[in-house]
């Protein structure tokens, strides 16, 4: 039993292997790594954005002359826990969409199949 069982497990793997042989764990890990860094470079941009948007008019919020004031602001009222409050779902969400982005697409996107090759994993269209 435990032959027939080892038998299952490795055609399995094999199935698998030839239907994800295309695909590298490394593209995974720059997507993730891309989003993360981008989003943490310039989620303070963003927070000015968004405050902006908001104070526009209103007496309750703050009025910032401009982008440097406006972070300049920030930074002094909350310091770097302000510019970089909300990060925590922004990061999810970019480290997780550029790393499925480029661990599913990104190698198919710049292989041609092969016209004719029935062992191409690639669709011909």
């Amino acid at each position: 039993m435990t032959g027939q069982g080892q038998g299952q497990s490795a055609s399995g793997s094999s199935a698998w292997s030839t239907v994800f042989r295309h695909v590298r764990y490394e593209n995974l890990i720059a997507g993730v790594s891309g989003g993360v860094l981008s989003n943490l470079a310039l989620h303070p941009l963003d927070l000015v954005k968004i405050r902006f948007a908001v104070s526009d008019g209103l007496e309750l919020r703050p009025k910032y002359n401009g982008i440097l004031h406006c972070l300049t602001t920030i930074w002094k009222l909350d310091g770097l826990r302000g510019l970089y409050q909300g990060v925590t779902p922004n990061i999810w969400g970019a480290g997780l969409s550029w790393g499925l982005y480029f661990f599913l697409s990104h190698d198919p996107l710049h292989y041609k199949p092969i016209m004719g090759n029935k062992n191409s994993p690639y669709v011909t269209v």
